[in-house]
């Protein structure tokens, strides 16, 4: 079966598996180590009590970021992490997803996670029909359901190729989370001149946000059609 032509639960050859698994996983143990003899200790365990945060659902980069940065994690400290447990999530999913399904507790969860994924698709029909440009916008808006887990199932669902949907993923995670993470240092600078400029530049930004939504919603309705 070529990549072209990948059927969302096709199963890559064992070597496949093994190389893509377990290279991720040494880059995330290696990260861990390089933090361990780097930072202080206590701050070390804020950071991988954070970051067990992300991975579980109900937290994301919007509130992760923000609570890790005001607990005096450096922002691209943060950001490092995030980033690769985005890609440990992936590259588990896109390349075990069959394997991960026959797993009781597992497979349950992600049984989970694809059925929201659905109900996400249905809602929001731009996703599918604008492809990868879909696809990547989806991985980086930072709304409900979006997250390296659902945009790698998205990925899965749709047939796109693992090598295109990790970079998809990778180039997402990136870009949303120096977004947040620039953004977060930007405000407690201007915190620390005055609080006022700090609440201001943030109601700003929640308004552009809605407004921009607003815009994109308008117009993906007309193109696509409404959602669910």
């Amino acid at each position: 079966m070529t990549e072209d032509a990948l059927s969302p639960y096709y199963q890559p050859p064992l070597r496949v598996r093994l190389i893509a698994t377990g290279g991720i996983l040494a880059v995330f143990a290696g990260m861990l180590g390089f933090f361990f003899l780097t930072m202080p200790l206590n701050l070390f365990y804020e950071f991988i009590g954070f970051l067990g945060l992300y991975m579980m659902p109900g937290f994301g980069k919007e509130s992760i970021i923000p609570l890790a940065m005001a607990f005096g994690i450096p922002w691209w400290q943060i950001t490092a992490g995030i980033i690769v447990g985005d890609m440990v999530l992936a590259i588990i999913i896109a390349y075990n997803f069959d394997l991960l399904l026959r797993i009781p507790l597992i497979g349950r969860i992600l049984r989970y996670f694809t059925s929201k994924t659905n109900e996400v698709l249905q809602k929001h029909l731009w996703i599918k029909g604008l492809s990868l440009i879909g696809l990547f916008l989806f991985m980086y808006i930072p709304f409900m359901g979006s997250s390296a887990i659902n945009t790698t199932i998205v990925g899965r669902l749709l047939s796109v190729p693992p090598k295109t949907l990790l970079t998809i993923v990778l180039t997402g995670s990136i870009l949303a989370t120096l977004t947040m993470a620039v953004g977060m240092h930007a405000v407690l600078e201007l915190w620390a001149a005055n609080p006022l400029y700090a609440v201001i530049a943030v109601f700003a930004v929640i308004a552009a946000a809605v407004v921009c939504w607003k815009l994109w919603q308008r117009y993906t309705e007309k193109r696509f059609g409404p959602g669910e």
